[in-house]
């Protein structure tokens, strides 16, 4: 009902993009509502000049609602108390992947949602009864002006940040036939936070009230949505350069997605560079941010920063001249430069909603990793043995014993570690690679059904992590082993 558009003309194209959009989200509004009716209090009291919230809360508060009780004991038991990001994200996952009312049938299969999603699944019959008995067809329809209004704050410096991007990237139109952008407003969630998602090969943003309008993060997924693709269309020049993981590696401030994913990595240092770039920050301040950001993990962005001089002096769009870019990394030059630079500690946790500190279990994990990347299986094997030992249920050490099991050719029992890992993980990683390491043994085994069903759950994740995306694809085609 709400869809805008953003109808970008490129220079010198006749054709306008549609593959962005700036929208509200019916069925993120339901699941709010039933939330914010049921206890989900967090946030409220902070200005963010956006009344909405605060009015469907009153207005659902004088309804009788038979399924409210219900409800209540659905969230209280399903909150995350100590981190309102996954608090809130467990459920904007949930609502990304259900179809339109009354029915919110899932639009892929129940055993192959994102494990944030599975976990609170049994929302939905709660959740039908109560878009029947709360009327929300109708308070859908009364607070579209507030929809409107805050689509038309946002539509312009959109309009204008996605047209920059393009320019940048010099980006021809039609590209992208058959992906998109979306971009949700979502009026009833906790102030300030930025929710993205890569769900098969579309990219969702879910943006709550702040007064200050969230464009550098809309852009910065957008230029995810331009430059994800690259790293598999040139998947040989990039794992040339991939031995650079290792320096990353020692980073304590890196994600672990980034030390597990080279073509990860590699594309987050290169937005942040064009980020730089397009900003037009002194030099020399763009420089220490650069460095900055290597100190934090992201080691090829000096690089990148420097090679995108040359990308502005010359014709030819980023789709073309990433492969002379990628082939210009210097693997021992990097190396070099990151031995003069020193890496950031991890992060502190800001408040007491971020979560707990880094762990002993964490550091005995990360070691873990570490040493299957170095290729000594035994080591990590006592490394993931001795966490389990304290704490059976690890998602990380679960899925690092079975990774070692798969490389030392042990597939029944990688087999029943990767199913552990489905079993307890929240980690979109782990279960993605779960589920293809899994279609790898069915398809070894010569159970090519039971493989593909493993590919195809992955694939509802797979694309947020390029090499995971990649090995989907080749499953999907051809049985693993294959020549």
């Amino acid at each position: 009902m709400l869809v805008l558009a953003l109808a970008v003309t490129r220079p010198g194209l006749a054709q306008e993009a549609s593959n962005v959009s700036l929208d509200a989200s019916e069925q993120i509004f339901s699941v709010l509502a039933a939330l914010n009716a049921a206890g989900y209090d967090t946030g409220l009291g902070a200005d963010t000049g956006e009344p909405t919230r605060e009015q469907v809360r009153a207005l659902l508060a004088k309804e009788h609602i038979p399924v409210l009780p219900d409800l209540q004991k659905f969230y209280a038991a399903h909150q995350i108390a100590n981190d309102s990001a996954a608090d809130l994200g467990q459920f904007v996952s949930l609502a990304l992947l259900l179809g339109p009312p009354p029915e919110f049938k899932p639009t892929v299969a129940m055993q192959d949602l994102p494990p944030d999603a599975k976990h609170v699944a049994g929302l939905i019959p709660l959740l039908k009864k109560f878009y029947q008995q709360a009327d929300l067809i109708e308070l859908w329809s009364r607070v579209q002006p507030r929809y409107q209004a805050e689509i038309a704050r946002y539509s312009d410096p959109v309009r204008q940040s996605v047209t920059l991007s393009d320019v940048y990237l010099r980006s021809p139109s039609g590209t992208y036939l058959g992906r998109n952008y979306h971009i949700y407003l979502s009026l009833l969630a906790a102030p300030n936070q930025v929710q993205a998602r890569i769900y098969g090969s579309d990219y969702y943003l879910v943006v709550t009230p702040s007064k200050e309008l969230k464009v550098p993060e809309i852009r910065h997924q957008y230029l995810h949505f331009m430059l994800d693709a690259l790293p598999l269309k040139y998947a040989a020049e990039v794992q040339k350069k991939s031995e650079l993981l290792a320096v990353a590696h020692n980073a304590p401030a890196l994600a672990p997605d980034f030390k597990a994913d080279f073509s990860l990595l590699l594309t987050e240092c290169l937005i942040r560079a064009v980020e730089l770039r397009m900003d037009k920050r002194p030099k020399a301040e763009a420089e220490k941010t650069a460095q900055d950001l290597a100190a934090q993990g992201l080691i090829l962005t000096p690089y990148f920063y420097d090679a995108l001089a040359e990308y502005q002096e010359q014709e030819s769009s980023m789709g073309v001249y990433y492969k002379p870019l990628i082939l210009g990394i210097d693997p021992d030059d990097v190396t070099q430069q990151m031995a003069k630079i020193k890496f950031a500690p991890a992060p502190k946790p800001a408040t007491s909603n971020a979560g707990p500190p880094e762990s002993a279990e964490d550091r005995l994990v990360d070691q873990g990793d570490n040493l299957i990347s170095q290729g000594n299986y035994k080591e990590a094997h006592d490394v993931f043995e001795s966490v389990l030992a304290k704490d059976p249920a690890s998602p990380r050490a679960l899925y690092g014993m079975a990774v070692v099991a798969s490389n030392t050719r042990k597939p029944d029992l990688a087999e029943e570690y990767f199913k552990k890992t489905l079993d307890v993980s929240r980690d979109l990683r782990l279960v993605t690679w779960s589920h293809v390491y899994l279609g790898r043994i069915y398809d070894l085994r010569g159970e090519r059904e039971k493989a593909l069903e493993q590919y195809r759950a992955a694939s509802v994740t797979a694309a947020a992590y390029p090499e995971a995306w990649r090995a989907v694809q080749d499953g999907l085609r051809l049985p693993y082993g294959t020549k």
